[in-house]
């Protein structure tokens, strides 16, 4: 599971200046004991399932193989991304459903062999995403404390609840003001103890600097699900932002964002970025140390 995807929609409203997956979900299996009742406080029944993530995302360091499909204001793209111990590389497959003209797959081919042999460049990457991250995680672990949670039913195995601002709530940060005003719905695979879906409105406008700095619209949502695609492994299957607003004065934001995430497949807990970036461009020829770019035996 990736809190950076799973929580997204959140920092993209907040960073914004600078599927839905045929709406199927794989569930754990039922358990053959009965389940036991849910907490009477919906608020600590939440509380125990960001734990519950927090905690996977913590242990589990699984490397996986996915087809990833991105719409945004500026069109779409299809990639074949594979995550590794040195992070993950990706190969532009389609551009606006269309395959690469042949220039377009010499540029994308050098990007991905600058990232294999530029570990600065990687470095400064890996930088950011846990910046992302480190955010994200902190976003997640206060939503219990920032809103308020209700029981909404049950459907097919999952707990569904409402959520609004908790009004005794004090955002410690800028960002975390976001929260005061978004409400919205929550489900949860009660078998798995895991977070499935999560959808969010903005039910007013939210202003940074008295709206100076930059102002989200009323209206703004957000919809995210989240699947176990193998193993006990749960990733983000499917995204949509939609939004609205300015920033540092009248810049106007204007954000629609897509993302589908199919096809997982595991790969090595070992796999360096140079052995998935051979497996990218030569996926009929097996791997080896020798063939990994930059590292090939002289003749």
């Amino acid at each position: 599971m990736n809190l950076r995807r799973l929580l997204w929609p959140l920092v993209v409203f907040l960073f914004s200046a600078n599927l839905v997956f045929a709406l199927q979900v794989s569930h754990t299996p039922a358990s053959e004991s009965p389940l036991p009742p849910l907490p009477q406080d919906a608020n600590q029944y939440v509380r125990g399932i960001v734990k519950n993530e927090l905690n996977a995302d913590a242990t589990d360091h699984s490397h996986w193989r996915y087809h990833i499909h991105r719409e945004d204001d500026k069109g779409s793209q299809d990639r074949d991304v594979i995550e590794t111990k040195d992070g993950e590389i990706a190969r532009t497959l389609l551009i606006n459903g269309r395959p690469l003209t042949p220039q377009d797959r010499v540029n994308d081919d050098a990007r991905m062999k600058k990232l294999v042999q530029d570990a600065s460049d990687r470095a400064k990457r890996e930088k950011r995403l846990k910046d992302d991250s480190d955010r994200v995680t902190q976003m997640f672990k206060a939503i219990p404390d920032a809103f308020v949670f209700k029981y909404d039913g049950e459907e097919n195995g999952q707990v569904r609840l409402t959520f609004f601002p908790n009004p005794h709530y004090e955002a410690p940060n800028r960002e975390l003001q976001v929260f005061k005003s978004l409400s919205g719905k929550m489900w949860i695979d009660r078998a798995g103890g895991r977070l499935t879906r999560m959808d969010g409105t903005l039910f007013e406008d939210v202003t940074f600097g008295w709206g100076l700095l930059g102002r989200l619209n009323k209206g703004g949502t957000f919809s995210v699900i989240q699947s176990r695609v193998g193993d006990d492994h749960w990733e983000v299957v499917s995204l949509d932002v939609k939004m609205s607003g300015h920033a540092v004065i009248f810049k106007t934001i204007n954000v629609k964002q897509m993302q589908r995430l199919t096809d997982f497949r595991r790969v090595s807990d070992d796999l360096t970025i140079a052995q998935a970036y051979q497996m990218l461009v030569n996926p009929e020829n097996p791997v080896s140390a020798e063939s990994q770019l930059g590292t090939a035996k002289p003749r």
